[in-house]
């Protein structure tokens, strides 16, 4: 079951890379352990997602240290990650993978009042478990990683104001589809703004609609998606399994 998480967490950094939401080596993106409670995955500080394989992942313990699995391990510990992943893992027993990420997208939607808005079928999707937090050092700030992980509650995406996107899956596969359609709203909601002042907004009752296609309780999402991404992954970068 390791070996599975390994690739499936190893594969969330590469299609990170694809994507383009990489910021240099910061961000990350972890993975619960199920048959080791007491530690999750992260990915080391010093690596570039395009680097990231299996077998250089990171196994974390929930108070902040890194276990040394062998010769390909990653050591260097991002202690914001360290805050954010074991902050939110801890408090959701029910998810089991986290991205946090710096798009430009992201950050700038982010810093606008409103947050998200109704613009897009994309943004439809996770609107209906979308939740904000203030900006924060997480570094700086006592308990952040209990109060980020009270502000997310039982949603599936934040919005972590000035700062980035957040989101949560059941499967490497779920958070992969929350932080895609977040992303591409985002996206999408710059563009459009950036055209005009007074945009067309999705009607209440066709939201209904898609907040339905995107709640967590009709998921885990993603899983047709998955089995082509990963496809994509071993034609292309086939030892980010290794």
């Amino acid at each position: 079951m390791s070996d599975v998480i390994r690739q499936d967490l190893a594969a969330l950094y590469r299609l990170a890379h694809y994507y383009g939401w990489t910021d240099l080596t910061s961000t990350h993106i972890s993975a619960r352990l199920p048959e080791d409670p007491d530690h999750y995955l992260l990915n080391s500080h010093d690596l570039m997602f395009d680097e990231i394989t299996a077998s250089n992942l990171t196994r974390m313990s929930f108070d902040g240290q890194a276990v040394d699995d062998g010769p390909g391990s990653g050591k260097i510990v991002n202690l914001a990650g360290h805050i954010i992943h074991s902050g939110i893992l801890s408090a959701r027993p029910d998810v089991n993978y986290v991205i946090h990420s710096h798009t430009r997208a992201g950050v700038a939607v982010s810093a606008m009042p409103e947050g998200l808005l109704a613009l897009s079928q994309h943004a439809g999707f996770v609107l209906g478990t979308l939740s904000s937090h203030p900006y924060q050092d997480s570094t700086a700030v006592e308990d952040e990683g209990a109060l980020l992980a009270r502000d997310l509650g039982s949603n599936f995406a934040m919005l972590l104001q000035n700062h980035g996107l957040l989101v949560v899956g059941r499967t490497a596969a779920e958070a992969f589809i929350y932080h895609y359609y977040l992303e591409m709203a985002c996206k999408i909601q710059v563009d459009i703004l950036s055209s005009t002042d007074n945009p067309i907004t999705i009607t209440d009752d066709a939201m209904d609609a898609l907040h339905d296609w995107g709640a967590p309780q009709n998921g885990p999402h993603g899983g047709v998606q998955w089995p082509a991404l990963m496809r994509m992954l071993d034609r292309s970068v086939p030892e980010f399994r290794s």
